[in-house]
């Protein structure tokens, strides 16, 4: 099978990455270049990569988006240690979302996965997305599409191109208006994730 597209990345680019991360080694600086290159082509085959941990619970997604330092990857961690095998993370930082025609929206693992190594080679049908923020008490809400969609621009990747750019912002509008979305605000305790669990799923924490 022939690829969709090939991407690179040349010698002079690589140089001006160098020049602007002199601390980072020039293998992560080309690897994350290469993604850069294949997130900013996306959105023309109705995909699009968001920063967040995306699990696997009973074979529906589930995807806890926040800032980096929130605490996406110790909550995941969480719900894999309580629910045991239920839980398969796909991908623990930049998994890719296919919106078909349908509506419904499907989370892929890619090797770029955070710090953890958390992915797998594996999809399922996004149920649901959680925007995390650290709380002195676990209590979580539904998000209106409206609230939803300024949340999720910011942990999408939003290409440079402006035909690029209109196509990621409808693909957007897509997601939100077809996927559940809540706001969490938790600690990071085992009532955390009965808290997100329940909401998530419908069903009752143990």
């Amino acid at each position: 099978m022939s690829p969709i597209f090939l991407v690179s990345v040349g010698d002079e680019r690589l140089s001006e990455l160098r020049a602007a991360s002199p601390d980072i080694c020039d293998e992560f600086l080309e690897r994350d270049e290469i993604y850069s290159e294949i997130a900013a082509r996306l959105p023309k085959y109705n995909r699009v990569m968001l920063h967040g941990a995306c699990i696997s619970y009973k074979d529906k997604a589930y995807l806890f988006t926040a800032p980096s330092g929130t605490g996406k990857s110790t909550h995941v961690g969480l719900w894999q240690r309580y629910l045991g095998d239920n839980v398969t993370i796909i991908n623990g930082d930049k998994p890719i979302f296919y919106i078909r025609e349908s509506g419904s929206v499907c989370a892929f693992g890619t090797p770029w996965c955070g710090k953890e190594g958390w992915n797998r080679n594996e999809s399922a049908d996004l149920a649901g997305i959680c925007f995390m923020k650290r709380g002195i008490e676990n209590k979580i809400r539904r998000a209106k599409p409206d609230d939803a969609a300024p949340f999720l621009l910011r942990q999408m990747f939003l290409p440079k191109e402006p035909e690029a750019a209109a196509l990621t912002l409808g693909l957007l509008d897509r997601i939100v208006s077809a996927i559940p979305a809540y706001l969490l605000e938790c600690d990071m305790s085992e009532d955390a994730v009965r808290t997100s669990f329940e909401a998530l799923t419908g069903e009752k924490y143990k």
